[in-house]
């Protein structure tokens, strides 16, 4: 593997786990719950992100697309691009704070969650001002770690036998599998769609997404059966591989709430830069001074959730119908390429 497609796969991993897989809650709401169904999920998942990421980013490769607002601008239009540009990032700034303050302050109760939901943000700018390379060997540790940790928790479960979710044969676990699969490819494109662009060999892009998915589907389906196996115990809680780790490890809160906090710095590093680096090149302005307008604007919705958490699911949902949005039109506009922009 050369090294453009290992970080087309490390990236394309980390969007597509998400930045609060460590969480373990998303898993859970869009997966566990359904039993078996949500390890068919999962495949469903990882086989829709590796055909619609290698037909996208193939596409971006030969037109030379450097960020999801030049792929809008190729399908929607200069008139509607520049709105529907707008929309997304400022959607994803909010879902991008929302969703890493939502998850610190699950770890610590009382006066400190605040000062806590905090902390990802000072890991951040470590991060951003260390640049590209360092975050890209970041994500590629906490892969390791996340696996490692699953991995633990996964050997070192009780012989209980895994509740039977047979009830669950409706259609209920597709929609699910249909909304995470919709959310995090947007996530996906924003932070991918740069890097298969500059891609040396359209072959590259492929091995990377190829990879990244199956990064994914191993995590998700070690993770789904984890939580399975502890399925009594975290049904009912938000923060569910803490209470697997918690029982699995010495110190498991500690070790889990470090790994959450570095994490989702990281990831938020990622997404920041992602996010702020087309739009700069493409007003001339200062990357320095977006960072730090887009983390103030994390920041707010960070604390807000925290205070408020009921904002982290509405900024979800409002979200997730945007990508869903997306995802179809790509999908339609795929069948008929000869007619971009309409």
């Amino acid at each position: 593997m050369d090294r453009g497609s290992w970080r087309i796969a490390v990236l394309f991993a980390a969007a597509a786990l998400g930045g609060t897989y460590l969480v373990g809650s998303e898993v859970l709401r869009f997966f566990a719950y359904f039993g078996f169904w949500g390890i068919l999920g999962i495949l469903l998942v990882s086989a829709g992100l590796g055909w619609l990421g290698i037909r996208l980013f193939t596409l971006s490769h030969e037109h030379g697309f450097r960020s999801l607002h030049d792929l809008l601008c190729y399908w929607f239009g200069e008139k509607i691009a520049p709105g529907l540009s707008v929309l997304l990032q400022l959607l994803l700034l909010a879902y991008i704070g929302t969703s890493i303050g939502g998850a610190t302050s699950l770890l610590l109760d009382g006066s400190f969650k605040l000062l806590l939901a905090l902390v990802p943000f000072l890991i951040a700018c470590v991060f951003l001002r260390h640049g590209w390379p360092a975050m890209l060997r970041g994500l590629s540790a906490f892969l390791v770690i996340g696996l490692l940790l699953i991995a633990t928790a996964f050997f070192e479960q009780p012989h209980i036998t895994i509740p039977s979710l047979g009830y669950q044969l409706n259609l209920q676990w597709m929609l699910h599998a249909a909304f995470y699969f919709a959310l995090h490819f947007l996530l996906i494109l924003i932070t991918c769609l740069p890097l298969a662009s500059r891609a040396s060999r359209v072959q590259s892009i492929h091995f990377g997404v190829i990879v990244g998915c199956l990064l994914f589907f191993l995590i998700g389906v070690w993770t789904q059966g984890v939580l399975l196996g502890y399925w009594h115990e975290i049904h009912s809680t938000d923060i569910p591989l803490q209470i697997v780790l918690i029982s699995a490890l010495p110190f498991g809160k500690w070790i889990h709430s470090l790994a959450v906090l570095g994490h989702g710095g990281l990831i938020l590093a990622v997404w920041i830069y992602a996010l702020a680096t087309p739009v700069a090149v493409r007003y001339d302005i200062r990357l320095s001074a977006l960072f730090v307008v887009m983390m103030i604007t994390t920041a707010l919705f960070s604390v807000l959730t925290a205070l408020l958490p009921v904002t982290g699911y509405i900024v979800a949902i409002a979200l997730t119908y945007c990508a869903l949005f997306l995802v179809i039109s790509f999908v339609w506009k795929l069948q008929k390429p000869q007619s971009p922009g309409r």
